[in-house]
């Protein structure tokens, strides 16, 4: 197995951090996990432009970047599952870092990435390479390619849920584009640790075996760094936040359909 992505023609990484949140002043909350993340992240990379999207700002991308027939698809998902699409756009187009707002960081990028990096792909343990942070060049074939396999695995429903859309999917792109050799998740310990030594050992790619939330590329847990803040657990901030976890309700076009179908039953009682 060796390197099958060539990304020496490309540019180098845009100093630019994509964050997706539903309020934009999310940066003056007090909770440890936005003083511990976003503030520090902004802090420590002075020299990158952050860019927080809310919920608008990512219906319109997604709607000036997709066909009518993939935004038709997508307008009535939750916005999670529009999210996970957003940020593989914003990669592919604009190129810089995407991360999550529940990401800690105390490492800045000047010290991180190195002078000839076109990608960054760290790793969840040894389960999958990491898609709440992704690191790139703008146009690189990876996101091309995760981009597509999101679209032609996207229905008005979606029987499997829409988790198999996100880590899967994205596990699939990057093993077959930059390994040339398509691998699921928990591929075992000693795939995942070659992967890591091949991008190690390649001009263009870094990678980093994340433990979550102590141990990332981004964070080094220091007791005596860390800001306490208000003391609101991760729980409490998203409670705050009035967010619902993505794996509750139903998107729009299932409850369309769940009422198309109790009134076709209803009529079909009714005319029998």
């Amino acid at each position: 197995m060796s390197i099958k992505l060539d990304l020496s023609t490309h540019g180098s990484i845009p100093k630019l951090i994509h964050v997706s949140w539903k309020n934009k002043d999310i940066l003056d909350d007090q909770s440890p996990l936005i003083l511990n993340g976003l503030l520090n992240l902004k802090t420590l990379n002075p020299e990158f432009s952050l860019e927080i999207s809310d919920d608008q700002d990512v219906e319109t991308y997604l709607k000036n970047h997709l066909s009518k027939w993939d935004y038709f698809k997508i307008k009535n998902k939750k916005i999670v599952e529009k999210i996970d699409l957003w940020r593989l756009l914003k990669l592919y187009n604009e190129g810089g870092i995407y991360v999550d707002i529940d990401r800690f960081c105390n490492i800045p990028f000047s010290t991180l990435i190195e002078k000839d990096t076109k990608c960054i792909l760290p790793t969840h343990g040894d389960i999958d390479f990491s898609q709440d942070l992704m690191i790139s060049c703008k146009h690189n074939p990876l996101f091309e390619t995760a981009i597509t396999y999101n679209l032609k695995g996207r229905y008005l429903l979606n029987p499997r849920g829409v988790f198999h859309l996100g880590p899967p999917l994205y596990m699939r792109a990057v093993t077959e584009v930059v390994f040339g050799k398509r691998h699921k998740r928990r591929p075992g310990t000693a795939i995942m640790e070659h992967f890591r030594e091949l991008l190690e050992s390649s001009k263009h790619f870094q990678t980093y075996k994340e433990e979550a939330p102590n141990d990332t590329l981004l964070f080094s847990y220091d007791v005596h760094t860390f800001r306490k803040g208000n003391g609101k657990s991760k729980e409490a901030f998203y409670s705050d936040q009035n967010i619902t976890p993505w794996t509750s309700g139903f998107d729009k076009n299932t409850l369309i359909f769940v009422i198309i179908f109790i009134l076709f039953l209803l009529g079909v009682l009714f005319i029998g």
